[in-house]
């Protein structure tokens, strides 16, 4: 028998209800009611997610603290994100809708700095979703990049939205 306090796992971390509330907030925005049975209901739907689900998502040497500094560089790091996948969006459209279509499609492999895994994920995906730039491989600290232009490929290997994670 275990003593008391000794082997229990913790359940209701920060970590815990920092997920709650990201799915509660995630299903009040889909229901789009505040209705009581609306809330109940996704108050405990999102209990039940994070509480058997939280120890899965990220390892807890790979999580960031929560806090107000966190949540306002997550704040500004995805303003950013929206912004350079806006800026993409644009460029490629140009290239796109011109006649000769100036493509020039390569792939870029390159070293980040960043430490924690989940933050090279980050990355990652974040090259994913901004136009122009697909990642194709990410094993340990090297990410494989398909690149739509020569461009993009000179931009991606020092990405200012890297220094931000």
């Amino acid at each position: 028998m275990a003593p008391p306090g000794g082997n229990k796992r913790k359940i209701h971390t920060p970590s815990f209800w920092g997920l709650f509330l990201i799915l509660f907030a995630f299903w009040l925005l889909i229901t789009g009611s505040v209705h009581y049975h609306y809330l109940l209901g996704g108050a405990l739907c999102a209990y039940l997610v994070a509480r058997f689900n939280n120890s899965l998502l990220i390892l807890p040497q790979e999580r960031f603290a929560v806090n107000f500094k966190t949540a306002m560089k997550a704040v500004f790091y995805l303003g950013n994100l929206i912004a350079a996948v806006f800026m993409s969006g644009i460029d490629v459209a140009r290239i796109v809708l011109q006649r000769e279509m100036p493509i020039s499609p390569c792939i870029v492999k390159f070293t980040t700095s960043l430490d924690k895994t989940v933050s090279r994920v980050i990355l990652a995906n974040s090259i994913t979703l901004t136009p122009g730039t697909l990642t194709i491989g990410l094993e340990g600290d090297s990410l494989t990049v398909h690149c739509l232009t020569r461009e993009n490929a000179l931009e991606v290997s020092n990405w200012y939205l890297e220094k931000e994670l």
